[in-house]
C-alpha cells in the first residue's frame, strides 16, 4: 500500500498511481551508466519523471518542489530497493 503521503504528491506531480499492480515489467536505463532495471510500470514512470523533473532543474525550472522530489526518490527506494540502486543512487 502507498502512504497517503505519497500519494498526494503523485497527484500534486502527475504521476498516475493506478499504474502499479498490472504484473507486466519495463526496462529502465540509468540515464548515465546505461545499466538496466526491470521494474513495474509505477516505478518506471517515478524513475522517467525524476530524470525528467531534473533536467527541468538543471535548464532552470525549479517549479517542483524539493519535498515532492525526494519523495518520489524516497518512495523508488523502498519500493524497489535495486532499482533505486541501479538508476537513481
Amino acid at each position: 500500500m502507498i502512504k497517503q503521503s505519497v500519494i498526494n504528491t503523485f497527484d500534486r506531480v502527475g504521476i498516475d498511481k493506478t499504474l502499479d499492480h498490472t504484473g507486466k515489467t519495463e526496462t529502465i536505463s540509468n540515464r548515465f551508466t546505461g545499466a538496466t532495471a526491470e521494474v513495474t510500470p509505477l516505478i518506471f514512470e517515478c524513475i522517467d519523471w525524476v530524470y525528467r523533473t531534473s533536467n527541468k532543474y538543471e535548464a532552470g525550472d525549479t517549479r517542483v518542489k524539493l519535498d515532492d522530489f525526494d519523495r518520489v526518490r524516497y518512495f523508488v527506494a523502498e519500493a524497489d530497493p535495486e532499482a533505486y540502486s541501479t538508476c537513481l543512487d
